[in-house]
């Protein structure tokens, strides 16, 4: 199964306080995998890293290879693994493009928890209301919404049709409201109003 792992700036995770090294091209097996107290964990959605190791602390980030996943699931992606290989490191940009697609080959609904919902097109509007959900808006103008944990994923455009910027945000902090539509301006989330 395909995933993707964060990790700190010396490409470490930390699981119970011990440290753990990893290296690019490696892969690591231990012989039984339980969510959060034995084998390796990733997740299947790239967004879902952000919950674990953020952007702004120097974060790094790179695909991943598990095998002999879990059936468990947490409130989001989180997956526990027998043997995980660690892929290529992928930049934040790149991160976001995956996401995008990720969301894209999984919609099917906007309603109930880890439902997303994509639009594309000018002014279009997305909004989902379930836990651990992703609004993407994608299109020139395009707006989102959602509730406390969900993310927002909004692109911006410049007059020759070109892409400008892509944000990713969580709705829970201070700058960032539940229930509240939200533009990409300059690159920087906007209150769009209904």
């Amino acid at each position: 199964m395909k995933g993707y792992k964060g990790f700190n700036a010396k490409l470490q995770c930390t699981p119970s306080g011990k440290v753990f090294q990893y290296e690019i091209g490696t892969t690591y097996t231990e012989p039984t995998a339980n969510l959060c107290n034995n084998g390796f964990h990733f997740c299947e959605s790239p967004l879902d890293i952000f919950n674990y190791y953020k952007p702004n602390d120097g974060s790094r980030y790179t695909e991943v290879e598990a095998n002999g996943v879990t059936d468990q699931e947490k409130e989001d992606s989180k997956r526990a693994c027998t043997s995980l290989t660690i892929g290529a490191e992928i930049k934040i940009t790149a991160l976001i493009k995956a996401a995008i697609r990720f969301v894209f080959d999984r919609v099917t609904s906007t309603t109930g928890n880890s439902a997303h919902s994509a639009t594309t097109g000018h002014f279009a509007e997305s909004s989902v209301s379930g836990k651990n959900a992703i609004a993407a808006s994608l299109g020139v103008k395009g707006k989102a919404k959602g509730v406390k944990g969900d993310w927002l994923v909004l692109a911006e455009y410049r007059d020759d049709g070109s892409i400008k910027a892509i944000g990713v945000a969580h709705i829970g902090g201070k700058k960032i409201k539940p229930d509240t539509f939200y533009t990409l301006k300059d690159g920087k989330f906007t209150e769009a109003g209904q």
